[in-house]
């Protein structure tokens, strides 16, 4: 064999092994690398979307906190459906304070189309001054809960200067 020969038949080799390493190693890592840069960028991805959200829950955790007294004082609007007794009591105290005789009498927890909540109705019978009476409505109307007055009627009393009041009340109640 000649050196022409030789160097020829080592040239095929040399090319060969390149293309051997290259078919079966650098082009295999090739995919792995890309493989990975795109599973890099979707990590990234998820990471910034993590933070965001973190972020996000942070901010409403300080709305929340500021809010959170606002959020008391709206649920004490409304009265608990099973045991209205804070109700009932306030409506006791309130007449007492005023002399009037009151009768209270309730039905079920309702809800209508036409209500944004669940009520309870109160069918309440009065005696007294039409002064304390006027005072009396108008506690019940600044009260601390949520309710609407309906179905008003008023009269005298026989016997006396006091009147007679019968109305019903609409307490609107927690869910």
């Amino acid at each position: 064999m000649t050196i022409t020969q030789k160097n020829n038949l080592s040239i095929i080799v040399f090319i060969a092994l390149i293309i051997l390493i290259t078919v079966f190693i650098i082009y295999p890592l090739l995919g792995e690398i890309k493989n990975s840069s795109k599973e890099l960028v979707s990590q990234r991805e998820n990471f910034a979307i993590l933070e965001a959200k973190i972020k996000n829950l942070d901010e409403f955790k300080v709305i929340y906190k500021n809010l959170e007294e606002s959020f008391k004082k709206i649920d004490s609007l409304f009265i608990n459906s099973e045991a209205p007794v804070e109700f009932i009591g306030f409506l006791e105290s309130t007449s007492e304070e005023y002399r009037l005789k009151i009768e209270i009498l309730s039905s079920s927890v309702s809800k209508t189309e036409k209500d944004f909540w669940p009520n309870i109705t109160f069918q309440i019978n009065t005696t007294g001054s039409f002064s304390n009476f006027l005072k009396f409505m108008e506690k019940i109307e600044n009260s601390p809960y949520l309710i609407e007055i309906q179905n008003l009627n008023i009269g005298r009393s026989t016997g006396s200067n006091d009147i007679k009041a019968s109305f019903s009340i609409k307490v609107f109640t927690k869910y």
